[in-house]
């Protein structure tokens, strides 16, 4: 029995069914394991990034300073501690005044990251560090003074940048920094004087959580702490978005190989029948069989995963080719994990794929020596179950979101339906008298067989409908998203605009045909209490806090950009309109009260409206927007945005020149980075889209060989009946083109499906109907069946013979 199984082995390796198995198998391998490798290696590189995004393994921070006692503690468990200031204010030299954000630091900043400063230095007293923009503005080198309150400090270069640099368009004035111990002496800060502390930790990972369950339960509203796998960096951003697109590839490519391998083992099944029944018949019982069956998908099996292991570690090299510069990282070598994984997924597909052939195989029954119908009886619904739940648990597992398998569920029974509304359609016009012969037989020979044909249309919809749904995704996170981006995209912001300002800012811009958003005033201020219940408290329970100071804004109109979802536009007294995914967060309904707390006053209003708001306008945007009247005693400094184009550069001078108090935010090179990364992320999905591409081909393959027996059979009859070549070729065209355009309207339909459900929900854009698809994916999958049929005999008999001279 060893040396039949091995023989086996070696058989259908050469010329078998089972050699797409295998090959199948290696896709789905190569598929996971490039993709694994990929987010291993840069989620590796974040816990280094992250960490030196923050300066430190862990931050404390927040609007008012730490208790002493909190960092007495943490020095007593043997951490070190970094102790930072930052505070917006005016700088004053040369007879010019310029508000900077100004940032104070001890002796031990930074713990991670490099603080550049030109010349390079340390950070010490009675010395300022000024931003390039800082320099020109004020017009000053270094070892010039400058004026800081009741302090004059030494310019001592420039500051180039800080490792733990956010990005907050509403926040950012040109940056300084100075030493910690020069606060007190400016002479600027009195009680409620508005300032950001921040707090560095450095130490061993037990400490470091042993001090944090001390600590957390003692903070206060406003106050975050946080560590490098939760900072909310760029790098983080862009590299968290595009894992998730390379894993929905992935599993695109995985779905489509399960496909072939089901195919494969399916065919593979039926035509090892008698040769089970003969082996039963000479004395082999069930255990001899088991054995003999194990051994043969054992030995492909870890064939298939050896293959895929090459195949994948090679591709995934040439995603982070293609990704280029768009990480910023470096990247550690690759962990044991993402093997496993691959190997993992080789396992529990094998297994999965075999346990319906495997009972089919060992229940025939020996009279099938002498009677060919007699065959084990499995209902094909134990096969599809298993198919069906496999596939929703993968989804599950390597994706990491319910949705997404739901989303994807939703799709594939979908294109049950569909398909077999459509299959109905098409064999009811079998009964009809019209039509040329050719049609007819090929009618006929769908009719007679109508779990084959619903089986054979669906493997060639789901190949389709996965592909398609790939491409699609990739539209539109991709082209799609920067198409959102038109050329014309606000790339600046003017922050901090007086009111005397206003009408010159605005006269300004017009004077050269610039056009701007709204100009909106703004308040800072924190969201207190929901109906008198702490938000803390709420928040809380809904994963997550909301202590962070917010930009309010009021307007007797709906913002730009902006729709109502539900109540209506008021700008009456008392109200306010919160944007949808906040009232969604903190679960606000129309009525509710809220109150706000400016600076430690209380103000309450009303929720008159809820607001869709788009993010990604690069315009103003603001969670919470009142009525006039509720801001009405608080001083506010405005703020627009605008598109500079590159020819009016020297606006921008002008502008600063003629209001030094305004900040002009620069956004462009935020705007650029995003479309390189997007098209960097494009191309390395590429990669993935030929992976997926060989997958549906497989799929395609399989599907032509497992009917090539029978088809063989009727066309033989066919022909001894009198049937001619052009008559016989006609028949196979008609029943491939018709399978094309059947299998390619229901993935079309399905495909439009799961989008819908996809983009909002998983990837949080909007659907859009893709008409393209109901033309393209017929056409195509008419065109794939056609000329896989015609080539599929040819080109298995050519695998066929390279295989044996490789054997």
């Amino acid at each position: 029995m060893a040396s039949l199984g091995w023989g086996l082995i070696r058989r259908e390796v050469a010329s078998g069914p089972l050699r797409l198995f295998v090959l199948a198998l290696a896709l789905c391998v190569a598929s996971i394991l490039s993709v694994t490798l990929v987010a291993d290696r840069l989620n590796a590189a974040l816990k280094v990034s992250g960490r030196d995004y923050i300066a430190a393994d862990r931050v404390l921070s927040g609007s008012r300073p730490a208790e002493a006692p909190w960092l007495a503690e943490a020095q007593e468990r043997g951490l070190q501690v970094s102790v930072g200031q930052s505070f917006n204010s005016v700088l004053f030299a040369n007879e010019q005044l310029q508000l900077a954000s100004i940032r104070a630091v001890d002796d031990a900043f930074p713990f991670y990251g490099e603080l550049i400063l030109a010349p390079q230095g340390q950070v010490k007293p009675g010395h300022i560090w000024l931003s390039a923009r800082l320099l020109a503005l004020l017009n000053l080198a270094p070892g010039a003074t400058v004026e800081l309150g009741n302090l004059r400090l030494i310019v001592a270069g420039e500051l180039v940048s800080e490792p733990d640099q956010g990005f907050s368009p509403f926040l950012l004035a040109p940056r300084a920094l100075m030493h910690l111990d020069d606060v007190a002496a400016t002479g600027i800060f009195m009680e409620g004087s508005r300032s950001r502390y921040r707090y560095l930790f450095k130490g061993d990972d037990k400490a470091l959580t042993d001090y944090a369950r001390w600590l957390q339960p003692q903070l206060q509203q406003g106050q975050r702490w946080r560590g490098p796998n939760n900072a909310d960096t760029p790098v983080a951003r862009s590299i968290t978005r595009a894992e998730q697109f390379f894993r929905l590839a992935s599993l695109t490519g995985v779905l489509l190989g399960i496909l072939a391998m089901a195919i494969a083992l399916g065919y593979f099944s039926r035509r090892e029948q008698d040769r089970i029944a003969l082996l039963k018949t000479l004395g082999a019982g069930r255990r001899q069989l088991l054995a003999w069956l194990a051994r043969l998908l054992t030995g492909l099996m870890l064939l298939g995963a050896l293959l895929g292991a090459v195949a994948g570690y090679g591709v995934h090299q040439l995603i982070l080719l293609a990704l280029g510069e768009a990480m910023a990282i470096p990247l550690p070598p690759p962990s044991l994990t993402p093997f496993l994984v691959a190997g993992g997924l080789a396992l529990l597909t094998t297994l999965m794929l075999s346990v319906v052939p495997l009972l089919r195989l060992l229940g025939v029954p020996p009279l099938r020596v002498l009677r060919n119908e007699a065959e084990a009886r499995i209902s094909p619904w134990l096969s599809g179950g298993i198919l069906l739940a496999g596939v929703v648990v993968l989804s599950w597992l390597f994706a990491g979101s319910l949705g997404l398998a739901g989303g994807l569920l939703l799709g594939l029974l979908a294109l049950v339906l569909v398909l077999g509304g459509l299959c109905r359609v098409l064999l009811a016009l079998a009964r009809l008298p019209r039509g040329s012969v050719a049609f007819r037989l090929a009618l006929g020979r769908l009719n007679r067989a109508r779990l084959a044909t619903l089986l054979q249309f669906g493997g060639v919809a789901l190949a389709l409908f996965l592909a398609s749904l790939l491409w699609v995704v990739r539209g539109e996170l991709t082209e799609g998203f920067l198409a959102r981006l038109p050329a014309d995209t606000h790339n600046r912001f003017l922050i901090n605009i007086a009111d005397t300002e206003l009408d010159p800012v605005a006269q300004l811009l017009r004077d050269n045909g610039l056009d701007s958003s709204r100009f909106y005033p703004i308040v800072r201020g924190r969201l207190a209490q929901v109906n008198a219940v702490p938000v803390a408290e709420i928040s809380s329970e809904r994963g997550g806090g909301l202590g962070r100071e917010l930009n309010l804004t009021w307007s007797e109109e709906v913002p730009e950009g902006n729709r109502i979802v539900d109540g209506q536009w008021s700008a009456a007294a008392g109200g306010v309109s919160v944007e949808s995914g906040l009232a969604e967060r903190l679960g606000l309904v129309l009525g509710d009260i809220l109150t706000l707390d400016l600076a430690g006053q209380r103000v309450f209003a009303e929720v008159r409206s809820l607001r869709e708001v788009d993010w990604d306008s690069m315009k103003p945007n603001f969670y919470l927007v009142l009525s006039p009247d509720v801001l009405a005693d608080y001083p506010a400094a405005w703020m627009a945005s605008f598109y500079l184009p590159e020819r009016l550069k020297a606006v921008e001078v002008e502008l600063i020149r003629a209001f030094p108090t305004i900040t002009v935010f620069d956004v462009e090179a935020l705007l650029q980075q995003l479309r390189t990364i997007l098209a960097q992320v494009s191309r390395a999905l590429l990669v993935i889209m030929a992976l997926v591409t060989g997958a549906s081909l497989l799929v395609l393959l399989a599907q032509v060989e497992a009917t090539l027996a029978s088809r063989r059979r009727e066309l033989v009859l066919l022909r001894t009946l009198g049937a001619g070549n052009r008559l016989i070729r006609a028949s196979l065209r008609w029943e491939w083109l018709g399978a094309g355009l059947v299998a390619g309207l229901a993935a079309a339909l399905a495909v439009e499906l799961c989008v819908a459900v996809l983009l909002p929900w998983w990837l949080d854009l909007p659907w859009q109907p893709h008409p393209g698809l109901w033309l393209a994916l017929p056409a195509l999958g008419a065109v794939l069946l056609l000329l896989t049929g015609r080539a599929g005999g040819l080109l298995s008999g050519a695998l066929i013979n390279r295989l044996r001279q490789w054997g």
